[in-house]
């Protein structure tokens, strides 16, 4: 018995992964993108002021520092000093309490002859003096730069985001074009 009638040729497979499947890599890039400008943006001010300059002087007649209102400072006493249990900003003629805390304390950067003691946010803008109370030695005020670490992270996730974008690019781009190779017929009257 010979081969039967010829039917209609089998329609070619279907190229896979789809064209849909590039949205991944778009989807990759563009969160890599947004976060890290809705990262820059969000904590461009705080950088600005974690360039600032330090300050050092005796705690008992002030400290002159220039301060940005909202941002934090870090607080170093001169080592084998006693730390301060209260501190004042004096900015003209009105002087007011700072909160001294310990937020950041983990980011805190060793200071040759200094320790770190405590963190307070500014409560006012401009040249000001600082005084503390409780310090037997000088004091030393840094600006909080807590934010780098920050940025630095978001330059590093944003950097994966955008490396699994080109690996998912490359991987796509590679099992299109095996699957466009597979979907070429056979020549001849055996055709799979």
């Amino acid at each position: 018995m010979g081969p039967g009638p010829a039917g209609p040729p089998w329609p070619p497979p279907r190229v896979r992964p789809g064209a849909g499947w590039y949205a991944l890599p778009i989807a990759f890039t563009a969160v890599a993108v947004a976060g890290l400008l809705v990262m820059i943006g969000v904590f461009w001010d705080d950088s600005e002021v974690a360039y600032g300059s330090r300050s050092a002087g005796d705690p008992g007649t002030g400290v002159s520092v220039e301060l940005s209102k909202g941002h934090g400072y870090f607080l170093y006493v001169g080592d084998g000093s006693t730390v301060p249990y209260t501190c004042f900003v004096r900015v003209g003629g009105t002087s007011g309490p700072v909160q001294l805390t310990r937020k950041n304390a983990w980011s805190a950067s060793g200071v040759t002859g200094y320790h770190y003691t405590a963190s307070f946010e500014a409560p006012v803008s401009g040249t000001a003096r600082l005084t503390c109370r409780g310090v037997d030695g000088r004091l030393l005020v840094t600006p909080d730069d807590t934010v780098h670490f920050y940025l630095g992270l978001s330059v590093l996730v944003s950097g994966a985001f955008a490396l699994f974008a080109i690996i998912s690019f490359v991987f796509l781009l590679v099992r299109r074009g095996g699957a466009k190779r597979a979907a070429v017929p056979v020549p001849g009257p055996y055709r799979h």
